[in-house]
Formats: C-alpha cells, sequence, structure tokens
C-alpha cells in the first residue's frame, strides 16, 4: 500500500481507466479560441500598421513557445536522468508539453521566411534604414560575422530550423521510449487504443528496454541541448544588435528555458489535476518538491544575469554597453526592465521562501504564471527595443499585437497539449519509478518536546 492509502495497482489503473471518454473540458477550449481569436486579430493590426513590430513579436512568441517545449522535454529528462521518484507523476505531462515543440518550429520557419529583413539590421535587405556593416574592425581580422550573418544561401535561416530538428529528433525517441510502455499496458486493459496515433509509440512496448535506452540518451539530450540552444540564443536574440556580445548569453537563455518548461509544467499540473485525475499523485509534496527547483531557477536567473551586466558596466565598452543602455536607461523600456526584475526575481524568490505556499493549490498557480509572465516580458525586451526604434512606447502594437500574438499561440498550445493529455494516460503508468521511494519522507515538526517525525 501507498502512502495515499491506495495500492499502486489500483492507481495505475485508475489512471488507464481515466482515459476512456476524456476530453478537454469546454472552459478550456471556450478559452483557447478566445486566445486564437485575439491573435488574428494582433496579427491584422501589426500587419495594418507596424509590419517590422509584428515580425519582432513574431519573433518573440516563436521563440518563448520553443523554449517552454524544449524546456519541458528537458525536465522530465532530468527526472528519468536522476531517477527521481517525487517527480514521476509531472513526466508525462512535460513530455506532452514537449510534444508541442513542432508548432512553434513552423511559426520560427515562417518568421525566418518573411521577417528576417523586418528585424534585423546585418540583413542587406533591412527594410527600417541603412543595414549595418558587418566588415571586420581591421584588415587583419576575420570576417566572422560577415560569414554567420549571412542570408545566402538560406544558410542563417536554415540552420535555425536543424537545430531545432535535431533536437525534435531526440525528443521522439525519448517521447517514445517513455510513452510507448505506457500505451501498450493502456490498450490491453482498454482493449484496443483510444487514438489512432497510439501505434507510432505503442510499438515499443518494453518498459525495461525504454527506461535502458533513456538512460543512454538522456546525456546526448542534455549536451545537444546546452549547444543548439545556445547557439539559437546568440542567432535569434543577440543578432539583433549584430554587434552586441556576451558569453553567458546562451548559458542564460537555455537555463532560463529549462526554468520556463518546470513552471510551465507545474501550471498546467496544478490547473488540470482534478481533470486528469492526478489527486493521487500530485501531492502538495510533489508541488513543494518542484517549488523548490523553481526557486533553484530563480535565483539562478537572476545570478547569471547580473553575471553579465556587472562586466559589461565595469569595461565600459560602447559595444558592449550599447544593448543595456537602450533596455536599462531609456524610459520607453526602462520600466519593462524593472517589471522584468520584480516579475522574474523579486516576486517569486520572496514567495517561493514559504514551504506552505509552495504545497497550495491557489497560490501555486498564480506563482507559476508570475514566472511565465516575467518571462514573456523578458524575451519581449530583448527583442522589441531593436525593432521600435521611436522614441514612446508602443502601447497599442505590445497590447494588440505581441500580447495578441502569445494569447494565440498559448490557445493553438492549450488544444494541442490539452488533446494529447487527454488520450494517453496522464502519469507514466508503466514507469517503475513511478511510485515513492521507500525512504521518501517530509519532515514536520510537532509540538512534542523537540521531537520532529517524518512522514509520506
Amino acid at each position: 500500500m501507498s502512502a495515499h492509502g491506495t495500492s499502486r495497482a489500483a492507481r495505475i489503473d485508475a489512471a488507464i481507466d481515466a482515459v476512456k471518454g476524456r476530453t478537454l473540458p469546454g472552459s478550456a477550449k471556450a478559452v483557447a479560441f478566445a486566445g486564437i481569436a485575439y491573435g488574428v486579430v494582433g496579427i491584422g493590426y501589426g500587419f495594418a500598421t507596424n509590419p517590422a513590430y509584428l515580425w519582432g513579436a513574431w519573433l518573440v512568441t516563436a521563440f518563448y513557445f520553443l523554449c517552454m517545449a524544449q524546456g519541458a522535454i528537458v525536465f522530465a529528462g532530468v527526472l528519468h536522468g536522476t531517477k527521481a521518484y517525487w517527480g514521476r507523476p509531472l513526466k508525462r505531462i512535460a513530455e506532452s508539453i514537449g510534444m508541442f515543440l513542432p508548432v512553434p518550429w513552423i511559426m520560427l520557419a515562417i518568421f525566418l521566411v518573411g521577417g528576417v529583413d523586418h528585424v534585423y539590421s546585418w540583413s542587406p535587405d533591412y527594410t527600417q534604414g541603412t543595414p549595418t556593416a558587418l566588415a571586420p574592425h581591421g584588415e587583419g581580422a576575420l570576417p566572422a560575422k560577415e560569414f554567420w550573418l549571412s542570408k545566402a544561401g538560406f544558410f542563417f535561416q536554415g540552420r535555425q530550423l536543424l537545430y531545432i530538428a535535431l533536437m525534435m529528433a531526440l525528443d521522439f525517441v525519448f517521447i517514445r521510449n517513455s510513452l510507448g510502455p505506457d500505451l501498450a499496458l493502456a490498450s490491453t486493459r482498454l482493449g484496443g487504443p483510444a487514438a489512432g496515433w497510439w501505434g507510432t509509440f505503442s510499438s515499443r512496448s518494453d518498459a525495461k528496454a525504454g527506461v535502458a535506452s533513456n538512460d543512454m540518451l538522456i546525456p546526448v539530450m542534455a549536451a545537444s541541448y546546452a549547444v543548439l540552444w545556445s547557439l539559437l540564443g546568440f542567432d535569434l536574440i543577440m543578432s539583433v544588435d549584430p554587434w552586441w556580445f556576451s558569453n553567458m548569453f546562451g548559458g542564460w537563455l537555455f537555463m532560463s528555458s529549462l526554468w520556463m518548461g518546470m513552471a510551465t509544467v507545474g501550471f498546467t499540473a496544478a490547473v488540470s489535476r482534478k481533470w486528469l485525475g492526478l489527486d493521487a499523485f500530485v501531492t502538495k509534496n510533489v508541488t513543494h518538491d518542484l517549488g523548490k527547483l523553481l526557486l533553484a531557477g530563480t535565483m539562478f536567473w537572476a545570478y547569471t544575469l547580473f553575471a553579465q551586466i556587472l562586466p559589461i558596466y565595469y569595461t565600459n565598452v560602447p559595444e558592449e554597453t550599447n544593448f543595456l543602455l537602450v533596455r536599462l536607461m531609456l524610459p520607453q523600456w526602462k520600466w519593462m526592465s524593472q517589471l522584468v526584475a520584480i516579475l522574474c526575481f523579486l516576486a517569486p524568490f520572496t514567495i517561493l521562501l514559504s514551504r506552505g505556499l509552495k504545497k497550495m493549490r491557489g497560490p501555486f498557480i498564480a506563482l507559476t504564471s508570475l514566472i511565465l509572465t516575467g518571462l514573456f516580458f523578458e524575451r519581449s525586451l530583448l527583442v522589441l527595443p531593436s525593432v521600435w526604434l521611436a522614441d514612446t512606447f508602443p502601447t497599442d502594437l505590445f497590447l494588440v499585437t505581441s500580447v495578441g500574438l502569445f494569447a494565440g499561440m498559448a490557445g493553438v498550445a492549450v488544444l494541442y497539449i490539452g488533446g494529447i493529455l487527454a488520450k494517453v494516460p496522464a502519469v507514466p503508468v508503466a514507469d517503475p519509478y513511478l511510485d515513492e521511494h521507500p525512504w521518501e519522507g517530509h519532515v514536520h515538526a510537532f509540538h512534542h518536546g523537540d521531537a520532529a517525525h517524518a512522514t509520506k
């Protein structure tokens, strides 16, 4: 018997049986379609008023959801690689969010076809003025930027799509190894697959073989993610100002993307716990442990941000300081940088110090929403000041186009990810690490002398 008073087999059977007839709630569909409609309006408004801003906001949204989806699947890999008993109930949600990755990949492909000339000043066909010269500073210098930031032969655009395609290939193998045994087990119990696409995964039915295969895959995934997401950040985001650079920028982005993925998993688990029947799995102790990881994430985000800003400040080299001065000092953007500091560090750091709030469903939903909103503003701050060159903040464009694109993509994500979660067991039922570790316990003090006791 587990700590919840129900046998592991009974809880697994209940998780499989819940798949039968499960559909995305009508309220979720209504919110999703409203977000998509808002996004369509935002795209139309952007095209009609300022196409360059529209493409900048498009890049922000595509990059945000790429990071969210890949960060979630990397979190699932972390849970697998560390053999984390506590986080196993979250693994299927993380995998389902990771399966959303092809959608922002397509969105990025559209940007790379139509938006590069509007956003990147190094493009020879830059639409907002004279292109930025990329020639080397001296005769002996190599023309590295001229080579790297080149559209010739679709070089710039093609390698971005290749980075993500390589990660999607690794992600697919990981998810197939993990999801296949669950779908095979569910097919046996339910008398047949609940969705036609199950066959793509359920052919991988040996749970032990799947675990062993993923054990070997995790180091490859981790190293590939660190390298490819750093390159993606350098190319797509840093090059909006082609002469600005920060060596830590790639690491800051891929780690904050992992943090974003964890926050998205936590938000999804808390919001959909009743619908997915996760009460027996996603307990207060699970959200407490995830909250501790989110606290580590907010501290690491702030540390790596400060570690970039400090040397740029004290060296005071013009090509390094310009990018920061625009975002931190100009009045039209200064408020957003301060808001990012509050939403991404000060508020979550303060809230996550509380043990109790990490265990409460409502505050946990609010906390993860805070982090995800802060990261949207952070991604916007990285790109938009290099696209909107006026002396005032683009209030109408931001509220209609930027927020609209984000809401529209979030609506698509709800339908896509929700559709997957509705058709598969909400937890990895064949995973040998699903049950609580026999040593797992949370210590609580009680009023009887100085003693304490451990409860599961």
